[in-house]
């Protein structure tokens, strides 16, 4: 079972807090307004002590998010309580991740899947999943960002988003989504050349990749997903959402809403009958 993705305000919230622990509740969703909406030029008061352009807010905030967070360390095969616990680079996090992949790969694919091999597929599908939902609020912001360096930053996590895609699909069609079943000798030969693809990522520098035809190959070339293009408007979109769930909670604080619903849930037999009408 896949966890629930959080939404965009949500994932908003969390970064501003861990970059401002000290702000209120109130405090926090307004900075969560202004980080989205206020024009680059605005200044934008944190608190007393802190004001800061509307521009350089969404470049701070996106660098929050695109920081490796600490759950991604608790991995199945890390070797000491010192690697749980250590801060990691973003780099340093998307290496992880191909390594994750290719255990993954491995262990479900070498013959018996035990509870620990599903388990350890089942984490790492929750967890990136969730990731790349923070990585689009993180791309979002850095194209709305002024920053010189939010152009550059925001080409980092357009390579990084599009690798994390290919891991994940690659896991999802070439392992099973069961424990104590055992792999077939197809399922093997199936997943070796993706092993060696992620396995090859692993040996180059960050940003560099394999020839697209060899990507194609393997049906992982990205080129048609739009959310990967470098024209794609990132930040409309977490606007459009941001603006869909302030709509959304204040229908649900209205109370004409309220009261509407009230009405329907206790004449639901009546509103059903008229409905079929």
């Amino acid at each position: 079972m896949t966890t629930e993705k959080i939404r965009s305000t949500q994932i908003l919230n969390q970064a501003i807090q861990k970059q401002y622990p000290d702000l209120d509740k109130q405090n926090l969703n307004r900075i969560a307004r202004e980080t989205v909406f206020a024009p680059s030029r605005r200044m934008v008061e944190i608190d007393e002590q802190r004001r800061l352009s509307g521009s350089d807010l969404r470049f701070v905030v996106a660098n929050s998010l695109e920081q490796a967070p600490i759950r991604d360390q608790v991995f199945a095969y890390a070797n000491s309580i010192e690697t749980l616990n250590c801060e990691t680079s973003s780099v340093e996090e998307f290496f992880r991740w191909l390594s994750e992949t290719t255990t993954i790969l491995k262990h479900m694919n070498d013959g018996y899947v035990t509870e620990e091999d599903a388990a350890e597929r089942q984490s790492f599908l929750n967890f990136t999943d969730q990731r790349e939902a923070e990585l689009m609020v993180c791309l979002g912001l850095y194209q709305s960002s002024k920053s010189p360096q939010a152009e550059e930053r925001a080409k980092f996590i357009r390579y990084k988003l599009q690798k994390l895609r290919e891991m994940r699909t690659s896991i999802k069609f070439l392992t099973k989504d069961a424990a104590d079943v055992t792999s077939t000798r197809s399922e093997y030969d199936a997943a070796i050349p993706y092993y060696k693809y992620f396995k090859s990522l692993q040996k180059l520098p960050f940003g560099y990749d394999i020839p697209r035809d060899e990507r194609k190959k393997l049906g992982l070339d990205q080129a048609s997903d739009i959310n990967v293009i470098e024209d794609y408007d990132f930040y409309a979109k977490l606007a459009s959402d941001l603006l869909d769930e302030m709509a959304h909670k204040e229908r649900k604080t209205s109370p004409y809403i309220n009261e509407e619903k009230s009405y329907l849930q206790q004449n639901m037999d009546k509103v059903t009958e008229f409905s079929r009408r």
